[in-house]
């Protein structure tokens, strides 16, 4: 997905490394103060491994680039603060507050399993997004998705760690999403003011 950024060019930029995935999106910045971001103009996703502090600026300079953006279009920056790697996490948070100093934009944080939770949930509905924590458990976390076109979810209560095998009684009747991530929602939240604690369960 990509094509030149309107809206007067501003966006959004979010990223999350806490999977093993890189997760990289571009979405329109909103016109109006308090809204969250709209369409996405481009985005990036690969599984790396644990790649992600070798690939990310050099695929973040690409996504600007096939998006016909440049750095200063960029009016706020969302990442995605964890459950998951600690290393993964650690490296997303870096980067984020670093291209924040850099360009000057603000920074804001969410939980990265937002990333993974099902765009195709009918706004209003709540879903858990689930990721791999080993050991038979699960990082989850329950978000609702809000109204609007855009695929964009708030959290419902703070991500848990417990065994997959009680899911199912934990979260009863909720589809359960395993991503992959996309970045775009983090993206929509840039500017939300979330923390940039991360979240090591």
């Amino acid at each position: 997905m990509s094509g030149a950024p309107t809206g007067g060019g501003k966006l959004l930029l979010g990223l999350d490394t806490a999977t093993d995935h890189l997760a990289l999106s571009l979405v329109e910045a909103p016109v109006e103060r308090g809204n969250l971001g709209g369409t996405e103009v481009a985005r990036f996703v690969e599984q790396v491994g644990r790649e992600h502090s070798a690939r990310l600026l050099a695929e973040l300079d690409a996504l600007l680039r096939r998006s016909g953006a440049a750095r200063e279009d960029v009016v706020g920056i969302g990442v995605g603060v964890g459950p998951g790697s600690y290393t993964g996490v650690r490296i997303g948070v870096s980067s984020a507050r670093a291209l924040g100093r850099a360009w000057g934009v603000p920074v804001g944080g969410s939980s990265s399993l937002l990333a993974l939770l099902d765009p195709e949930i009918e706004p209003g509905a709540r879903g858990v997004a689930l990721l791999d924590a080993r050991k038979g458990n699960v990082y989850a976390q329950v978000g609702r998705r809000l109204d609007g076109p855009e695929p964009t979810f708030e959290p419902v209560g703070d991500p848990v760690k417990l065994p997959r095998s009680e899911v199912e009684t934990r979260f009863p009747g909720l589809p359960v999403s395993e991503g992959p991530p996309s970045a775009a929602v983090l993206a929509r939240r840039a500017l939300l003011g979330g923390s940039l604690e991360p979240w090591y369960l």
